[in-house]
């Protein structure tokens, strides 16, 4: 059924002749082109700082008998390694896939037809991850200039203290390099989301200017197929991005309880650990953005058969735009994630537990310290 669905999308797609490639804007072919052709070196620039990072840890481990105690750092570093691994992989495969090219190229045209560049309105939405990347690279920096000075303060040796400088600043490096390549990943597909929203609010100014219900089925029905064919190839690093964040978000959670029922209480480890946990709380928020860019153009998709219905007509019984209407319906369009349907009412029951969680802890800890 799966594969019936792929090739009757891809089919519909190829049909129409208008889906002559566009050319991409430079903000957004940049990444898109460093995702998609340069994977190998993306590897690298993320490996070799993981690596050192292994190989300084191991050795400090081996030669000194000691074990590195900074449990958020090592864990958001790994965290952050992970999920930067997998965008590229599964994120750069759907990029170099054709049904994304021949969705993008539709894409395109959809958009272009009204003199719209989707870049324009995702160009403002770079920016803002761009700023939360610089805030998550502030607070690791705080944390690492904060273990620094807990290192100074230590009764340990020079070598052990040069040891310790030398993975601070490996750590500092892999986090940056894996974090930028997961917001570049998680802005690509929110790139593509508010790209599908914006053609979806083309074809309903087409169809309020034309009122050609007969062409409006023809025309969403490529609509549809390309959603779906949007939502199948960035299905995978989309769970990804989901799963890997909400991990990050339990250990965040777990290490607060275990933070909260300690017996001994120091203001400067207890800042230290709480600047290295804000880019496990930023990761998740991060998720929860790219998932509320699907669930709204889900809900818009599921008030396209209202508004076809209001749009007036010569005739009070319209049997046209009435068919249009049910073929909106029938369609079942939004963004599907593996055959999963994602909703507001998804997005905010995920909202909902998100903000009790963080709020139970905050007042318990507030209880407990304050």
């Amino acid at each position: 059924m799966h594969s019936m669905d792929k090739s009757s999308q891809v089919q519909i797609l190829e049909s129409h002749s208008n889906l002559t490639p566009l050319e991409v804007q430079p903000t957004s072919a940049r990444g898109f082109r460093l995702l998609e052709e340069h994977p190998i070196l993306l590897y690298f620039l993320i490996g070799s700082p993981a690596l050192a990072m292994l190989v300084v840890v191991l050795g400090f481990t081996i030669i000194h008998h000691q074990m590195i105690s900074y449990g958020f750092t090592v864990f958001t570093t790994a965290l952050y390694f992970l999920l930067a691994l997998g965008s590229i992989f599964l994120l750069g495969r759907a990029l170099r896939s054709s049904d994304l090219h021949l969705a993008t190229s539709r894409l395109n045209v959809f958009v272009s037809d009204f003199k719209l560049r989707w870049t324009e309105v995702s160009g403002k939405e770079g920016w803002k991850y761009a700023a939360a990347w610089c805030f998550m690279m502030m607070c690791f920096s705080v944390t690492q200039g904060c273990e620094a000075f807990l290192t100074q303060t230590e009764e340990a040796s020079p070598d052990v203290r040069a040891w310790k400088h030398v993975i601070q600043v490996v750590s500092s490096i892999s986090f940056g390099v894996s974090s930028a390549v997961v917001m570049l990943s998680a802005y690509i597909q929110s790139h593509l989301l508010l790209g599908l929203d914006k053609s979806l609010d083309c074809w309903c100014c087409r169809i309020v200017n034309d009122v050609n219900f007969s062409t409006g089925v023809e025309s969403w029905n490529a609509m549809q197929a390309l959603l779906k064919c949007v939502g199948r190839e960035l299905a995978s690093s989309f769970v990804a991005l989901q799963a890997l964040a909400t991990l990050g978000f339990i250990y965040f959670l777990v290490s607060g309880v275990t933070m909260i029922f300690r017996t001994e209480f120091s203001v400067l480890p207890l800042l230290v650990e709480s600047f290295s946990s804000m880019p496990l709380l930023f990761l998740f928020m991060l998720s929860m953005r790219v998932c509320a860019h699907g669930a709204d153009l889900t809900e818009k998709c599921r008030a396209m058969p209202a508004f076809v219905n209001q749009i007036p007509t010569n005739l009070y019984l319209d049997s046209g735009r009435q068919y249009l209407v049910q073929f909106i319906a029938d369609s079942s369009a939004g963004f599907t994630v593996r055959n999963v349907k994602l909703t507001q009412e998804v997005f905010q029951k995920q909202l909902y537990v998100f903000v009790g969680l963080v709020s139970g802890l905050v007042s318990v800890f507030s209880r407990m310290y304050l």
